[in-house]
């Protein structure tokens, strides 16, 4: 009789381990399939990200192409209104000084070089006007460029990091399973070996 009791709560230990051992394997298979579930959400929230960041460059860029647009065609308007104003002071000046022979040719020389300065710095303020926009416009693409990258640098971290980690909880449901059927197997040899002892 104490030989059966013996067996049967061997047997019974046995069971309650492999079965306890199953119930953990089967968690860390759910956990497996919650890291990979985890880590397809956060993958998607780094590349919802990086297109929101590459938008707003985007429309950062846009918007110094317009300005510089804009620019470029007030700047051309003005030039057109500061040629016509110093092409009509020079001539209201030519007609208005009295032919002095080299003298007349130097003065008005010197009045035309002072207004070919004066367009030229113009257009030199235009130009760095328009330098700065350019960069401007550069910056935004090279951000764009940048939120794309680190974006899918960061969705490709966070699915191997998911995946390592389902890999690890599988390899545990793994160990689990084989610990509960070594102790399976472990209750039914010492359960036998009892046997095997109460018939010599």
């Amino acid at each position: 009789m104490a030989t059966a009791v013996a067996i049967a709560a061997t047997a019974a230990s046995g069971l309650v381990q492999y079965r306890s051992a199953q119930n953990q394997a089967r968690a860390q298979e759910y956990a497996a399939d919650a890291a990979e579930a985890q880590g397809q959400y956060n993958a998607q929230v780094a590349i919802n990200n990086a297109t929101a960041r590459a938008d707003q460059a985007r429309f950062q860029q846009g918007l110094a192409e317009a300005n510089k647009y804009r620019a470029m065609q007030v700047a051309q308007v003005k030039r057109g209104i500061l040629q016509d104003k110093l092409e009509a002071d020079l001539a209201k000046k030519r007609v208005s000084m009295p032919s002095l022979g080299g003298n007349f040719i130097d003065v008005f020389k010197a009045e035309e070089a002072a207004a070919f300065n004066e367009l030229a710095s113009f257009d030199f303020d235009a130009a760095e006007s328009s330098y700065q926009y350019n960069l401007q416009a550069g910056e935004a693409g090279r951000q764009v460029n940048l939120a794309w990258s680190s974006g899918l640098a960061e969705r490709d971290l966070t699915l191997a990091t998911a995946a390592n980690q389902a890999t690890q909880f599988r390899n545990q449901a793994s160990a689990s399973r084989l610990a509960g059927f070594g102790a399976l197997l472990g209750s039914a040899a010492q359960a036998a070996s009892i046997s095997a002892q109460n018939q010599d």
